[in-house]
């Protein structure tokens, strides 16, 4: 299981990447005109760009350098404007990840995957 570790004069601290794309999807989710996270995009585009397991509809990279690379996938509801919801989706992400984790997030990349039409 991959980690994001940081080191301290206590100890190690490491967080798995599993937490890290529950915080990014709780974020994500929050926004108005989310519909949910397309868990399902997320592992099929992993499957053909990178071998690289999503959780939660989130896939998350460490570089070398310590920051966060986050890809979320979304689904959004027919009558939202796509551009501000993925704006708010980024914004969100960032500012949820760097809050709870202290930790510098690099990228955002939000892919909308799907359309949820009235029921």
């Amino acid at each position: 299981m991959p980690l994001m570790a940081q080191n301290g004069s206590l100890g190690a601290v490491r967080v798995a990447n599993e937490v890290i794309a529950s915080i990014a999807a709780l974020a994500a989710c929050e926004v108005e005109g989310v519909e949910g996270m397309d868990e399902t995009a997320a592992r099929h585009f992993g499957d053909w760009v990178r071998r690289q397991s999503a959780h939660r509809g989130v896939r998350v990279h460490i570089e070398s350098d310590r920051s966060i690379h986050l890809e979320v996938f979304i689904t959004v509801e027919s009558e939202a404007k796509l551009a501000e919801v993925a704006g708010s989706v980024q914004t969100n992400v960032v500012e949820a990840t760097e809050r709870m984790l202290g930790l510098e997030v690099g990228e955002v990349n939000v892919f909308v995957s799907s359309v949820a039409f009235g029921h």
